[in-house]
Order: structure tokens, then C-alpha cells, then sequence
């Protein structure tokens, strides 16, 4: 399944396509569209590891 969304960790809004599989999350940055759901999980994930929201900007999918 595939969904938009955006995650707004340290206060910065970051659009987000997410597609789910059974246990996981793969998030790519989008530049534009709706803002769709909050993905609050993520967001708390991304505030943990500021290195994968870093490769997130960069374009690289990200699998939570």
C-alpha cells in the first residue's frame, strides 16, 4: 500500500511518500503535493537518528 504523508521532525515539515509492507515503512521525499497524514512514529524515529533524515533529504528511500 501507498500513501502521502509528512513528518516534521525539529520543527521542519518534510513531505514524505511512504509504501507499507507487513512490518515495515519505506519513506521517500516528495517535493510537492497535499500534506497528507502526520506519520508521528516516524517523526520520533527521525529525531533519533538525524543521520537517516539527512539521506532522507538526499533522495535515498528510508526504511523504518
Amino acid at each position: 500500500m501507498q500513501t502521502i504523508g509528512y513528518i516534521q521532525p525539529n520543527s521542519e515539515k518534510v513531505l514524505v511518500l511512504v509504501r507499507e509492507g507487513k512490518t515495515y515503512r519505506d519513506l521517500k521525499i516528495r517535493t510537492s503535493g497535499k500534506d497528507g497524514q502526520h506519520f508521528r512514529d516516524e517523526e520520533l524515529f527521525f529525531e533519533d537518528y538525524p543521520d537517516r533524515l539527512a539521506a532522507l533529504k538526499d533522495g535515498k528511500v528510508i526504511r523504518c
